[in-house]
């Protein structure tokens, strides 16, 4: 079987153009899933910062409330001022009595003081 130049000439020149339609068209498809890629590794790299930058955070905060005071603690200081109130309470009534007792005193001071004025 001879093939005819002629016959030959119109495949390759359909072929020819064929060819380089499709390697235009995996060429560039490449192109464009390498950016895409890219950009989606720009995007990842992004967002790995921003996630070792929220475990840090994390981190911190967890090593702060670590080092709070627990329910617990906090109750007994509550019962604690409470019960230095009480204690503040006594300790004005008994301020109060002495100060009534030092009125007294000076009163009689002060008498003690007129009557020797007096009687010179």
């Amino acid at each position: 079987m001879i093939l005819d130049p002629e016959l030959v000439l119109k495949i390759l020149g359909l072929a020819i153009p064929l060819g380089g339609i499709i390697y235009t068209w995996f060429a560039t498809r490449r192109k464009d899933v390498d950016s895409d890629f890219k950009a989606v590794a720009a995007r990842l790299d992004t967002g790995s910062k921003r996630m070792d930058q929220h475990d840090l955070d994390i981190q911190a905060l967890a090593h702060s409330v670590s080092s709070l005071p627990a329910k617990e603690d906090v109750h007994q200081l509550q019962l604690t001022m409470t019960g230095l109130g009480g204690d503040m309470k006594a300790m004005l009534v008994e301020m109060k009595t002495l100060t009534e007792g030092q009125n007294r005193i000076q009163r009689t001071v002060d008498g003690h003081e007129k009557y020797m004025r007096e009687k010179k």
